[in-house]
């Protein structure tokens, strides 16, 4: 569906941006002076047409704060203790996390450089302090689908320390104020908490008007937008990582084993009561026995005392915000921007700098 949706727009603005810039040129034509840089590629049929004056310096750094709160779903969770794999007990399902969110604080250093006069291309570097939230209820059930086993929620905040990069691209187009653009970028994140890296794909199309705020300077002005974001995790497959139990859930060990055996007790005075009918008392007697087995596992697995390997699958609840933005433009040189993006899933807040520079041709 995404490749439906960027193919079309691409097309059209790597065609109609050999005309256009994001504020509109006019069809004058001038081959009296050369154009002075060495980007972008066309730069000089750019200058030929009398619309060099409305091109971006080529080469820009930028400097970003970026702060992101995302809700996920757990999908799939696998524990390693020792040799012993305890998916079978210890799974997404058994332990029933109601309620997984991660967020991100961080500054994001980009540089770019406008290789066509409609097409940039950036390289990206943050560097994250972020945290996720987990709140879990385990629950086991017997082989008839009823609860067996429930006990009560628990939730704990992991803080991480992380490191992104990436590449991207940005088409633009413009006419008489209005512009448009479609960005693509790929990064990877790397983690402690991770043995792998995590890859991310971010894909967004906007919309807006300039408006001159100076008479006098042509190049000061704001240019608010709306636009739409597509983020998502690349190349699903899961992640492992290690945990210690008693660090994230210090509570769980004693709680678990004291459920476990109030559970038993309670099934066992039922079983002694005469009053019980035959096929209830069956039931609670394999109950019991699945009871021993899940408890004996676990504590003889070393889960709560020992650091464990596991294997998880994350999924965003969402994967697309509504964006709000806009950038001041004060010269040639200094940039401003601010964005603001929202979902009832998803949070995302940017501002940053930007500085442009250009650099000239040899004997210009």
């Amino acid at each position: 569906m995404l490749n439906r949706f960027i193919k079309p727009f691409s097309v059209i603005f790597l065609v109609l941006s050999l005309f256009f810039n994001t504020k509109g040129w006019s069809q004058t034509y001038s081959t009296s002076t050369q154009y002075p840089y060495v980007l972008p590629i066309w730069g000089q049929k750019v200058q030929d047409r009398g619309m060099a004056n409305q091109l971006q310096l080529p080469f820009g750094f930028n400097v970003n704060y970026v702060n992101a709160f995302v809700d996920l779903e757990i999908t799939e969770f696998k524990l390693l203790a020792g040799n012993q794999d305890l998916t079978g007990i210890i799974n997404a399902e058994t332990l029933n996390f109601t309620q997984v969110n991660g967020t991100t604080n961080g500054v994001n250093f980009r540089a770019d450089a406008w290789v066509l006069p409609f097409m940039n291309v950036y390289a990206l570097f943050s560097t994250v302090k972020g945290g996720t939230e987990v709140s879990l209820q385990p629950a086991w059930k017997d082989g008839t689908g009823n609860i067996m086993l429930q006990l009560p929620e628990f939730s704990s905040k992991v803080d991480f320390d992380a490191l992104a990069y990436g590449l991207g691209t940005t088409l633009v187009f413009g006419w008489n104020g209005y512009f448009s653009s479609v960005d693509m970028n790929y990064s990877r994140t790397d983690t402690d908490l991770l043995k792998e890296q995590i890859g991310y794909l971010t894909m967004s199309a906007r919309l807006g008007h300039t408006f001159g705020l100076s008479k006098k300077n042509k190049d000061f002005f704001i240019g608010p937008y709306l636009g739409m974001m597509f983020r998502d995790f690349v190349g699903a497959d899961g992640s492992g990582g290690q945990i210690n139990f008693n660090e994230v859930f210090p509570e769980l060990d004693a709680t678990f084993n004291q459920r476990i055996e109030g559970k038993i007790a309670a099934n066992q005075e039922l079983i002694d009561d005469p009053g019980t009918s035959i096929p209830e008392r069956l039931k609670l007697q394999a109950q019991n026995q699945a009871l021993h087995t899940i408890q004996d596992t676990v504590n003889d697995s070393g889960l709560f005392s020992t650091q464990i390997d596991y294997f998880i699958r994350k999924e965003l609840i969402q994967t697309i915000t509504f964006q709000f933005g806009f950038n001041l433009q004060f010269n040639k040189h200094w940039m401003l921007r601010g964005e603001y993006g929202v979902a009832d899933s998803q949070r995302f807040l940017m501002t940053g700098l930007q500085y442009r520079f250009g650099v000239k041709k040899k004997g210009l």
